[in-house]
């Protein structure tokens, strides 16, 4: 039988691909939560930055935020997008005493602030709060991993294709003409985790379309030729 910390997270905790938008999670943060003072970002507001003292942890309500860190050549580097149910400023409560990257509200947002040493004490005496801690971290490395592998691509495209099909992985439902994408992301969101322009994504949202890879329904995309795609991230 599954201990609880197992059976709740993201659309499937053991799966191997995880999308670098994390949403849909079903983590309860409640225990850390409750009493906790709340405050709302309006998008693009800067929640904390790399390096500033790490007091606090926020706790995702409502919204998305994108956790994004700094390269030795002082380009900022987008990471993942974390929604309702998920944490930033967690990612070095044991090591360090200062945030290892940026957060910043990519939409409108309402975050729960809970003091780091709060969360501390509640996950060394909350052995479910511990193991939905470690699943999160444990998803969070795999998406880094996925982009130490994309860096290795010079094709704009294929970093596009890449992050389309972990989106299959984590949110594809079944459509009548594919499969659905069950998140919706926009073109700018998917700009910052590649390293494009709102604009470049849109060319190749456009191409795969052409190419009758991807379609639209409504605000969703729906993967049409799955195989293609998958050879399209691969060249």
């Amino acid at each position: 039988m599954k201990s609880p910390a197992e059976t709740r997270g993201a659309p499937d905790d053991s799966a191997h691909i995880v999308s670098a938008w994390l949403t849909k999670l079903r983590f309860d943060w409640a225990a850390v939560t409750r009493g906790a003072r709340t405050r709302q970002f309006g998008k693009d507001e800067t929640l904390f930055l790399e390096g500033q003292a790490a007091d606090t942890v926020y706790v995702v309500q409502e919204g998305r935020v994108r956790l994004t860190s700094f390269g030795f050549d002082g380009k900022e580097r987008h990471l993942m997008i974390v929604g309702a149910n998920g944490l930033a400023g967690d990612c070095a409560l044991r090591a360090t005493r200062t945030y290892a990257v940026s957060a910043v509200a990519a939409s409108d947002a309402v975050v729960c602030l809970v003091p780091s040493v709060a969360m501390l004490d509640a996950l060394a005496r909350d052995p479910v709060l511990a193991g939905q801690h470690q699943a999160l971290s444990s998803m969070r490395f795999r998406i880094l991993l996925r982009h130490v592998a994309a860096q290795g691509s010079n094709s704009s495209r294929r970093r596009v294709c890449l992050h389309l099909l972990d989106l299959v992985g984590s949110y594809g439902a079944p459509h009548e003409h594919g499969t659905a994408i069950s998140i919706s992301f926009t073109q700018q969101e998917m700009g910052s985790i590649c390293g494009l322009s709102r604009v470049s994504v849109s060319q190749i949202f456009t191409q795969l379309e052409r190419q009758q890879v991807i379609t639209r329904a409504g605000r969703l995309v729906v993967v049409v030729d799955a195989a293609q795609l998958e050879l399209l991230s691969r060249t």
